[in-house]
Order: structure tokens, then sequence, then C-alpha cells
């Protein structure tokens, strides 16, 4: 029977869940404060001119040069927030979000993946990628991977030339985030390897036109990522020792994939069998990879499996280079009860209850845009704090004209300099990368009481520290439980985080460690 065309317009299930999902990235609270300082560092370089500041936000490296290698990023997010307020912020996520995304399914359309074998892919995409969805620059370094890749693959499988586009996307690249330095290694292997391959050839080689436009084109992309502050020194330090100290750990996005595995929501496994899929396809169709591609999925996975923030490059890029080859495998010499499942699969995105229409989505963001360019609008927008922000806690401290240098957790840190920018400044914030392991320890074992917790205290004093904002529950609330019997009147205290001065908290572990020793038989 014939669709009546009234129904056509009526909203799948589908469509739906998009439109669902739009909305609840758009809506959910910001995971962590990394756009917070993103947003006060890219106001300085707007003010001063200089691409790379010196930091003025923390009161333990005041006044160094961090290696920040992402000024064009933070400026956009300066002009965002001061145009639009949170609406923008909230915006630009689902900006980062969505569009490595639909970049994946352009590309495995390209390829000639059918619809059902996207919307799979992107399926496992979304379980995996959703819940450390967050306005990232790490995006950038997505997006930029799999459109190179994608160009790089096409002029290689001759499809279509590599186009001029490539250097102008290095050049934005360099600027916009410090993982460009896997771009350059993927320019330098393919135009490497495709020279090489016409002397070897293990694929079919490009003739010597080809081979010169990759150069050329490939070579300006390469010079482009040289315009950019301080590129020698963005290319050496992911090989500074004190990036691969186990403090780092302490960051949930530094945690290895497979530390994962048996958390909610549990789709961490998904990266795995998605990993054994695509070893099948290379055992399987080995030279029909470019070996660039291969040393790109092997660095990925490297990379992925030892922290979590390279799984969303891993993952992506996977997808785009294996699927096709999956599905070229399975069309060839599939089981039957695969075929069936296929047909099923097939069946049901087809049925007008379940087929994709791309106008609802593109309505619903729409609708968001529209909210979220309109500044009386923009700056209103629900759920602006996350529940583990100290907002109470500092509201009541911008109320009573509190100033001073502040100890407290990174995420702490990062909200007070965020509120109280020029009045306050922190001991760390979610720059870890910028900070001695040192200061990150003491922000991690210090509140936790720690054994060598005097010495702790001894350079949190010795950095001059005024306040201490401290967690009242919880592994980072034993500090505070532990003096709480020997301070009378906190400056502050809620059911989250308790203000003291730093002589209280001095006062209040001398009393404790009395006590200790008196306990001792």
């Amino acid at each position: 029977m014939a669709e009546r065309p009234g129904w056509k317009y009526v909203p799948s299930v589908v469509s739906l869940m998009v439109v669902a999902l739009l909305a609840a990235n758009y809506f959910s609270p910001f995971a962590d404060l990394d756009f917070t300082w993103q947003v006060r560092t890219g106001e300085d370089v707007l003010r001063t001119g200089e691409l790379r500041t010196p930091d003025h936000l923390s009161f333990t490296i005041a006044g160094k040069r961090v290696p920040d290698f992402e000024w064009l990023y933070e400026v956009a997010l300066a002009l965002v927030w001061n145009a639009f307020g949170y609406g923008g912020l909230k915006l630009l996520r689902t900006l980062c979000v969505f569009v490595p995304l639909l970049l994946v399914g352009w590309r495995l359309r390209r390829a000639g993946v059918r619809w059902r074998g996207v919307a799979l892919a992107l399926l496992v995409a979304v379980m995996v990628l959703a819940p450390s969805w967050n306005l990232r620059p790490l995006y950038c370094t997505t997006v930029g991977l799999l459109l190179v890749s994608g160009w790089l693959h096409d002029h290689c499988a001759g499809r279509r030339n590599l186009p001029l586009w490539l250097p102008l996307v290095m050049l934005l690249w360099a600027n916009l985030h410090p993982g460009v330095i896997v771009g350059q290694a993927l320019l330098v292997g393919a135009i490497g390897w495709e020279w090489l391959n016409r002397w070897v050839r293990f694929n079919a080689p490009l003739d010597a036109a080809a081979c010169r436009r990759l150069t050329w084109v490939g070579g300006l992309g390469l010079a482009a990522t040289f315009l950019s502050p301080d590129p020698i020194e963005r290319m050496l330090y992911p090989f500074r020792p004190e990036l691969h100290h186990p403090v780092m750990r302490g960051f949930t996005e530094m945690r290895p994939l497979y530390s994962f595995l048996t958390q909610p929501p549990y789709t961490a496994g998904l990266v795995y069998v998605a990993a054994i899929l695509t070893a099948w396809t290379l055992l399987r169709r080995f030279r029909q990879y470019r070996l660039w591609e291969i040393v790109l999925l092997l660095g990925l996975g490297v990379l992925g499996n030892a922290a979590f923030r390279g799984v969303q490059d891993w993952l992506l890029v996977m997808l785009v280079l294996a699927v096709p080859h999956l599905v070229r495998m399975l069309r060839d010499s599939a089981p039957a009860p695969m075929l069936r499942l296929d047909r099923s699969w097939k069946r049901l995105l087809h049925a007008p209850a379940f087929r994709f229409q791309w106008y609802w989505p593109a309505a619903a963001f729409a609708a968001l845009a529209v909210v979220s360019v309109t500044p009386p609008l923009s700056r209103a927008v629900p759920v602006q704090n996350h529940p583990d922000w100290p907002v109470a806690a500092v509201d009541w401290m911008e109320a009573h004209g509190v100033e001073g240098r502040v100890f407290a957790g990174p995420n702490d840190g990062a909200y007070l300099t965020w509120r109280l920018p020029g009045r306050v400044r922190c001991y760390a914030d979610t720059r870890g990368f910028f900070f001695p392991p040192t200061i990150l320890e003491d922000c991690q074992y210090l509140p936790q009481l720690s054994p060598d917790w005097p010495d702790r205290l001894r350079r949190v004093e010795s950095y001059g520290a005024d306040y201490f904002l401290l967690k009242t529950t919880g592994p980072h609330g034993v500090l505070w439980r532990a003096i709480e019997p020997h301070v009378s009147e906190p400056l502050y205290r809620d059911g989250g985080v308790v203000l003291l001065r730093t002589e209280q908290v001095a006062d209040g572990l001398a009393a404790y460690e009395h006590d200790q020793i008196a306990l001792k038989p």
C-alpha cells in the first residue's frame, strides 16, 4: 500500500531520537570547566595582541608562559561568550559534537556504504562518545583528521585530486589545537610512502602527476602548520616527562581506555569490537589499504588505548577507513544469518516509523541557533551551572568582597577564576598539563589528608595561600572532617564546600595532629 502523503511529514522515531540527542547535548550542563580558562585566555589575546600570554589565573605559575597552542580556539570562545553568553557556548558545543559525526556519515556515503551501514556506524559512535561530549578544542583535531585523511584517501584512490583547501585547513588546525602534529605526521607519511610505493608497488601506485600534486599540495599544507606560535616547541611538547607523571591519571580523560570497560554506560568495549573488525579487514584486504592508513590506525590505537581523550579520533577514523572494506567483504561472502539480519535492519530503517527525515533535526538545530544568537535569550538559557560547581560559595565570596589566593581542587579553582576574574587566583585549575606535577598532587592528596600532608601544607603556605575552599563530603572531604571539630566559625559552609582562612586550616591540622599523638599508646 502506498504511503499517504500527509504522513511523510510526521516525525519518525529516528527523527525524534536525533532531535532528542540534539536537545540533550544542548541543554545539559558543561561536564568540565576547561572553557572557563579558555575564554579568559582568549580575552587576554584580544586585549594584548600576544598569541601566547603569561599565566594570570593562578598564584603558583603566575607570570610564566604556559605551553598553550590553542590561541585561535580561545579567541573564538571569547568572542562567542562576550556576544552571546552561555547560549553561544552551548551552540558551539553542539557543533563540535555533531560536525565530526556528519563528516563520518558523509565519508561513508562517498565510499559507497548504504544508509543502514552509515546508521549503524553512527550509532556505535554515539553510544561510545556521548558520555564524554563537551566543549573541547580536541574536536578540531578530530575534524582535521577526518578531512585530511579523507582527502588523501580519495587522491590515492584516484577519485579526486587533493584539494587546495588542504593548506588552509592545516593552517587553521595548527592555530586551533596542538593535535596538528598528528596531521603533520600523516602528510609526511603519505607523501613519503606514495613515492616509495612507485618503486615497491605494494599498492596500486600513483602516476607521476598525482605524486607531484600530493607533494606540492601536501607540502604547502605542512608548511602552513609552521605559521603558528612556536611550532617546534609544540612538536616536542608531547615528549616532556611531566606529561607522563602518574598524577595525570587523576584527570578522567587521561585514564586508559580499558579502565572504562567496567564503568557505566559499559560501551567502551564497543571500541575494541570495532578494532577487532578493523583488524579482520586488515588481514583480509591488507593491500587494499594504503600503508600510511595502516600506520595511522596503529598510531591512533596506541594513543586511544593510553588515554581516553584519544578514543574519539581512533574510533571515528576506524569507522571511516574500515567500514567500507567490511561492507565489501560481507557482500562477497556473508553467511546466511548475517544476510537475514541485514535485510531486517534494512526493512526497519525503511519503514515509515523509522525513516530518517533530515528536516526535523535541521529545524530543531535552527531553532536552537536562533535562541543562541539572540542575546536576551542566549544569556538566559536554562541549565547553565553543573551541580558539582561551588556556585553558592562563590556567590557568597562575590557578595562579601573576598579577594586573594585560594587553594582548591582544579575544578573549583577554574570556577573561582571564572566567576571572580582579577579578584581571585587559584592554586591550580583544569589546565593540568601546565602545572608542575607536585602542584597537582597537592590538590589531589592534601584534601585526602595523605600521610605526607605536613609537607604539602607547608608548600601551599609557601605560595602564600590566603584561603582554602575544601570539599565537605567524599574522599576529598577528609581534611575538612578531620579539622571540623577544631574550627569554630568557617567563613562559609554549605552541603558541598567550606571556605576557611589558611590560618584556620593550619591551626585545625595542628590540633588534629595533637589529638592523633594523644591517641597513640
